[in-house]
C-alpha cells in the first residue's frame, strides 16, 4: 500500500519535561530509572507498531462498503491505546477551508462538541492549526495553556471544548490535504512519545489511502450505474463480449428480445444461447475477424429467444482495444430490432408486387386485347378498300395496322416485365431465358442464359423465384443503361439447396469510388430483395472487365413471416 507519509511530516509541539513514572521505585537510582523508562518506551513502541500493523492489515482486507466500520475500529483502538478521551476524523474539502466531522470514538460515550458537524470553517475556529495542516505539518500540543499568542484563537477553541492536550495528524492524497485525525484529552495533560507521534503519521496515511480508495470505487460505481442506466434507457440491444466471446454486459433491451436475464448469460457465448443454428458458424467467423482485424462491422442477423420466438436484428459491432492499442479487450454488439420493419417493408413490397402484377395483367388482357381487336378491324377495312379499287387507301391502312401490331408487341413486352406469366407457369429458369431473349430484342445487347445440364436451376419456392427474377431484371437493365454493356450473361444454379444467381456484363465497370453500400436506387433495391430472402448480394468487378453481380442463398432461408407473401 502506498502512503503519502513518504513525505516527512514535521510536528509542531511544545515539549514538557517527562514526568517520573509512577511505577518507578522511590529507592531506584538515576541509572535504574533511566533503564526503566527506556524499557517502558520500547514496550510502548512495540505495542504501537503491532497496533499499526493490525490497522494496516485490516484496511487491506476491507471492501469499499466496510471502510467506515474499519475507520471507527481504528479510532477506537488508537484512542484506547493512547488513553485519550476523543479520537476523531475530519474531512477537508478541495479548497482546504471547510471541514466535516465524519467519524469519532469517545471514551465513556461522551461525544466531541463537533461530532457530526458539517461545514465548519477551519480558519474561523483553528487558524493557527489550519496553516500547519495545509503544509501537512502534524501538531502535538501537550498543554493547551502553553500555546503562544499567535495561537490565541485555537487556544480559545480548545478551552471552550474542555481540551487540555491534542494531536492533529494530517491526511494527504497526492500531496494535498484531504483531512486530519484528532486525538484530545479533556481529563489530563498527555505526554506522548516521539515514537507514538511518528507511528500516528503512518495511521494517517493508511486512513487517507482507504478513503481515497473508497472515493475512487464510489466514483467508478456511479459511472457504472450511470452507464448501465443509459444502456437500459435505450431501446437498442447492447451486449458486451470479452476477447473470448463471453458475455460481460447485457442490457434490458437484450433481455426483452432474448428472454434471458443478465445473470443467465454472463460468462456464456451468444451463439450457444440465442443465435439461430444456421447462423452460428457465420457469427463465430465474424467475431474472430473482428477480434483479429479490430474493424467495425454491420450486418443483419437473427435472434431466437428462449421461448422459440425469432427476431431480426440489425447489428453494429465495435472492438475496444487495450491500452497498448494492439489487442482487442472487448467487443460491443449494438443492435436494433428490425423484425417489424422488415415485415412492414415486405408487406409494402408485396402490395407493390401485386399492383405491378395486376397492372401487367390489365395491359395484357385489357389494352392488349383492345389493340388486337383494332388490328383485326384495320385488316378487314384494308381488304374492303382493296376490293373497291382503292389501293392507295388500303396501303395506308396497312401501315396503320403495322403500327398497331408494334404497339401490341410493346404492350405484351411491358406486361411480361410487370407480370412475368411464364415465371408462374414454367418456373424461374424458363423466365430467365425469356428475360434474356427480351433483353436481346429490346436493349440492343447480346444476352444469354446459361443453365448447367446437371442442375437446371429449379427453384420451387415462388417467393424466392420472384425476388431472384426481379434482381436479374434490374441487373440486366443496369448493365444496358449504366454499364453500356454489349454482352450480358445470366446463370442460375441450385446445388444441395444453395441457390446462386449471377449476372455478368462486359460494360465499363464500377466507378473508382464504389463501395458495397453505395450505388443507386436499383442496387439498393437488389440488396434489399436479397436480404429479404435470406441471401447475400455481392457486386464486384468481372474478370476481364465489366461487372459481376451474384446473389447467393444458403439453406435454410429466413423465417417465412418476414418473407414476401403472395
Amino acid at each position: 500500500m502506498s502512503h503519502d507519509h513518504d513525505r516527512d511530516i514535521r510536528f509542531s509541539h511544545s515539549v514538557l519535561p517527562a514526568r517520573v513514572m509512577e511505577q518507578e521505585p522511590l529507592s531506584a537510582g538515576p541509572v535504574t530509572r533511566k533503564i526503566l523508562r527506556a524499557e517502558n518506551a520500547l514496550q510502548q513502541r512495540v505495542e504501537f507498531e503491532a497496533l499499526v500493523s493490525r490497522i494496516s492489515s485490516l484496511f487491506v482486507r476491507l471492501k469499499s462498503e466496510e471502510i467506515d466500520r474499519g475507520i471507527y475500529e481504528a479510532l477506537r483502538e488508537m484512542g484506547e491505546f493512547l488513553g485519550v478521551d476523543h479520537c476523531h476524523l475530519c474531512r477537508v474539502d478541495g479548497s482546504g477551508e471547510w471541514v466535516d466531522h465524519t467519524h469519532e470514538w469517545a471514551a465513556g460515550g461522551r461525544p466531541h462538541p463537533w461530532a457530526g458537524t458539517r461545514g465548519l470553517r477551519l480558519d474561523e475556529h483553528l487558524p493557527w492549526s489550519a496553516v500547519r495542516l495545509r503544509r501537512l505539518d502534524g501538531i502535538a500540543i501537550y498543554s493547551v495553556d502553553t500555546l503562544s499568542g499567535e495561537a490565541a484563537v485555537d487556544q480559545a477553541t480548545f478551552r471552550a471544548q474542555g481540551i487540555k492536550s491534542v494531536i492533529f495528524v494530517p491526511m494527504a492524497v497526492g500531496g494535498r490535504l484531504v483531512g486530519f485525525i484528532g486525538l484530545d484529552s479533556t481529563e489530563l495533560e498527555m505526554h506522548w512519545t516521539e515514537d507514538a507521534i511518528s507511528l500516528l503519521k503512518i495511521v494517517g496515511g493508511i486512513l487517507a489511502d482507504a478513503l481515497d480508495r473508497r472515493r475512487a470505487e464510489d466514483a467508478l460505481r456511479k459511472e457504472n450505474d450511470f452507464t448501465q442506466a443509459l444502456l437500459n434507457a435505450t431501446g437498442a440491444l447492447f451486449i458486451v463480449l470479452d476477447a473470448e466471446g463471453r458475455i460481460v454486459r447485457f442490457n434490458h433491451a437484450a433481455e426483452s428480445v432474448s428472454g434471458y436475464v443478465q445473470d443467465d448469460v454472463l460468462g456464456k457465448v451468444p451463439w450457444d444461447l440465442f443465435i439461430p443454428r444456421d447462423e452460428r458458424v457465420a457469427a463465430r467467423r465474424s467475431f474472430k475477424q473482428l477480434t483479429t482485424a479490430a474493424t467495425a462491422s454491420a450486418f443483419e442477423g437473427g435472434v431466437v429467444s428462449r421461448f422459440g420466438k425469432r427476431r431480426v436484428i440489425s447489428w453494429s459491432n465495435t472492438a475496444l482495444l487495450s491500452e497498448d492499442g494492439r489487442t482487442v479487450e472487448y467487443v460491443i454488439m449494438s443492435g436494433i430490432d428490425v423484425t417489424d420493419t422488415k415485415r412492414l417493408e415486405a408487406e409494402v413490397l408485396n402490395v407493390a408486387e401485386r399492383e405491378q402484377s395486376r397492372f401487367g395483367h390489365d395491359l395484357h388482357d385489357g389494352l392488349g386485347q383492345h389493340l388486337t381487336g383494332i388490328e383485326f378491324m384495320s385488316q378487314v377495312l384494308s381488304q374492303r378498300l382493296a376490293a373497291r379499287g382503292r389501293p392507295e387507301e388500303a396501303a395506308d391502312l396497312d401501315q396503320i395496322t403495322g403500327l398497331i401490331r408494334e404497339a401490341i408487341g410493346q404492350t405484351r413486352d411491358l406486361a411480361r416485365g410487370l407480370s412475368p406469366v411464364v415465371l408462374q407457369s414454367k418456373g424461374l429458369a424458363v423466365a430467365l431465358q425469356d428475360l434474356a431473349a427480351s433483353a436481346t430484342k429490346h436493349l440492343r445487347l447480346e444476352c444469354q442464359c446459361r443453365l448447367p445440364a446437371e442442375s437446371p436451376g429449379a427453384v420451387e419456392d415462388p417467393e424466392l423465384a420472384i425476388h431472384l427474377y426481379r434482381i436479374a431484371q434490374e441487373a440486366v437493365a443496369n448493365a444496358a443503361k449504366h454499364g453500356k454493356a454489349s454482352q450480358v450473361t445470366l446463370s442460375l444454379g441450385n446445388i444441395e439447396g444453395r441457390v446462386e444467381l449471377t449476372v455478368e456484363d462486359n460494360g465499363i465497370g464500377l466507378p473508382p469510388d464504389f463501395t458495397g453500400g453505395s450505388g443507386g436506387m436499383g442496387l439498393r433495391v437488389m440488396q434489399y430483395r436479397a436480404g429479404l430472402i435470406g441471401g447475400t448480394l455481392h457486386i464486384g468487378t468481372r474478370e476481364g472487365g465489366g461487372v459481376a453481380i451474384t446473389c447467393a442463398i444458403e439453406p435454410p432461408r429466413m423465417p417465412r413471416d418476414v418473407r414476401l407473401k403472395r
